[in-house]
């Protein structure tokens, strides 16, 4: 799964895997994606996503509210189940917003099966 075309594309906001070497300006957003590959006896074709996306920013106010409202309609809108929390990081000064989806399944094809 691409996530960063998928996210892009979908919302409109640029988002980076895992981290910045030189944050940018507040709000950006970040994701990880932990893929797990399971499936049958010497044929693991089954990949499973768990991505969590996460929104940094200075402020929690309504533009900012706004940003998560549109990322909860891109979620709700494509079917996706998640969890998210917004909260105070102290040793960063910042807001963090985070969404954790439920795992996206996919199937992979391998040549010759």
């Amino acid at each position: 799964m691409d996530v960063k075309s998928w996210f892009e594309n979908g919302t409109g906001f640029k988002i980076k895997e895992l981290r910045y070497l030189k944050p940018p300006k507040l709000p950006y957003f970040l994701y990880i994606n932990k893929k797990n590959f399971r499936g049958a006896d010497l044929l693991n074709n089954i990949l499973e996503n768990n991505i969590t996306i996460e929104r940094y920013s200075e402020t929690n106010n309504d533009s900012d509210l706004k940003e998560i409202e549109k990322i909860k309609k891109f979620l709700e809108r494509n079917y996706y189940t998640y969890e998210t929390e917004t909260e105070w990081l102290d040793a960063e000064n910042m807001y963090g917003t985070f969404w954790i989806l439920d795992p996206i399944v996919e199937k992979i094809r391998k040549e010759g099966y």
